[in-house]
């Protein structure tokens, strides 16, 4: 029971942070929706957690908990790639700039000669 009291208060706070941060136009409403709907749902299966082994009847899986685990890692795996392809596309972004600017830097620097 205290597990679900403190897992269901850290996914409040975690809602209101992002409630907060759509009021602020920090976050976007596709974010707010996909955040708050994660974490309700955490709350959800906190308070039934036979929901959990329906789900793991549905993949045949032992448990309801192993069920959760293989799909976290599962998604955890797939956003890091996400974000590694980001900050390679970012990367390059980042070089084209530089360059740019290098270039840039040397015309002027031929102009004041």
């Amino acid at each position: 029971m205290v597990i679900q009291i403190l897992v269901t208060i850290m996914s409040l706070y975690v809602v209101g942070k992002a409630a907060t941060a759509y009021f602020h136009k920090r976050i976007r409403l596709p974010a707010f929706v996909v955040w708050s709907s994660f974490w309700t749902g955490i709350i959800v299966l906190v308070w039934q957690p036979n929901l959990t082994d329906r789900l793991a009847a549905l993949l045949q899986v032992g448990r309801g908990a192993d069920a959760i685990f293989y799909i976290s890692l599962i998604v955890i795996f797939y956003l890091l790639f996400r974000i590694y392809i980001r900050f390679e596309r970012i990367d390059s972004h980042i070089t084209t700039l530089v360059r740019e600017i290098a270039i840039l830097n040397n015309r002027f620097d031929d102009t004041k000669k």
